[in-house]
């Protein structure tokens, strides 16, 4: 992942060095605009797409990945290079973009992607300084998967030949059923020339980053290495005016432990350091339009509630992590 703080440390180095400029980029024109300014100044080629208040920008790569299979760093310029114009655009615009997303494919490997996704008021704390660098890290999504509309498609696909449909028929109920805009952040894409995108809202923006911040602190944290957290993922849910954080993962202990009290003791420090980072990134938003978070370890299926009160207070020092982890 050094490539990866190196872009990082670049691109916050160069916007920190920057201004905010007056409305200069209206949002009649705004997709043009990104694409004109991307090439002027650095003769990158891109395709842009606004959905609601989120703006996507498709970046094509011939050398996204160097031999070692990271970003390579030609790729990282441009990458760097196309973030500081949507940082630009979007502190200058009256379009009122929330978000704003990239996604770097190589064009000899579209199958797999590099995505980024930030959010415009974390880029203006930063900017102000209210929150430091490194906080401002761990608030950007970043992730490299395999392309979901191309691994969507090849499955269907598969079933189709086995059906013996014509290729006709297959893009008609391919277009009519499989290319919609997705459900989720993870379903973000770009494929075969056309956008997979939605408008992302703060809350499942907020679930992804817990869920990517619990995987760091269980990577960096010395004494969260010896579990092993094979999964954990984050969705925001809300129903009848009911918002709720769904918390799932799968973390154990890589030395088998047979003692209950052990185990006990073991499920605790997992929920607390769980508990600490989803607490600390909704604090950290003084997010408020939710109700609780259910957190769920899926092996023992064991599950905590926690109250939006609940949450607040333990970030206030006016509740103990023993109050909400003493009863697992």
């Amino acid at each position: 992942m050094k490539p990866l703080i190196i872009l990082l440390t670049v691109i916050s180095t160069l916007f920190f060095s920057s201004g905010c400029s007056e409305i200069t980029y209206p949002k009649e024109g705004l997709a043009e605009s990104v694409v004109k300014l991307c090439k002027k100044e650095y003769d990158i080629d891109i395709d842009v797409h606004l959905a609601g208040k989120t703006l996507v920008i498709y970046l094509p790569l011939t050398n996204l990945f160097n031999l070692q299979l990271a970003i390579s760093e030609s790729a990282q310029d441009k990458i760097q290079n196309v973030l500081l114009s949507a940082s630009r655009i979007v502190f200058s615009t009256d379009a009122g973009i929330e978000f704003y997303c990239i996604i770097a494919q190589d064009t000899r490997l579209p199958e797999i992607q590099f995505v980024i996704i930030k959010y415009v008021d974390d880029a203006k704390r930063a900017f102000f300084h209210d929150i430091s660098r490194g906080e401002y890290y761990k608030r950007s999504l970043i992730d490299i998967n395999e392309n979901p509309q191309a691994k969507k498609e090849k499955a269907i696909t598969d079933v189709f030949d086995k059906m013996k449909l014509g290729k006709e028929w297959q893009e008609k109920v391919m277009d009519d059923f499989f290319r919609g805009s997705p459900s989720s952040l993870k379903g973000i894409g770009y494929w075969n020339e056309k956008f997979y995108v939605k408008d992302i809202t703060l809350p499942e923006f907020l679930a992804e980053q817990i869920a990517n911040r619990i995987r760091l602190k269980f990577r960096e944290t010395e004494h969260l290495t010896k579990y092993a957290l094979r999964s954990v993922s984050g969705k925001f849910i809300e129903k009848e005016d009911t918002g709720i954080f769904f918390i799932s993962f799968n973390a154990e202990l890589l030395l088998f432990a047979a003692d209950p009290d052990e185990k006990k003791t073991i499920e605790r420090d997992i929920f607390t350091n769980v508990v600490e980072v989803l607490s600390e990134v909704i604090y950290g938003y003084k997010f408020r339009d939710f109700n609780f978070a259910e957190i769920t370890e899926i092996s023992s299926n064991t599950k905590l509630t926690i109250s939006k009160e609940d949450i607040y207070l333990f970030k206030k020092k006016k509740l103990p992590i023993g109050a909400i982890v003493g009863g697992l």
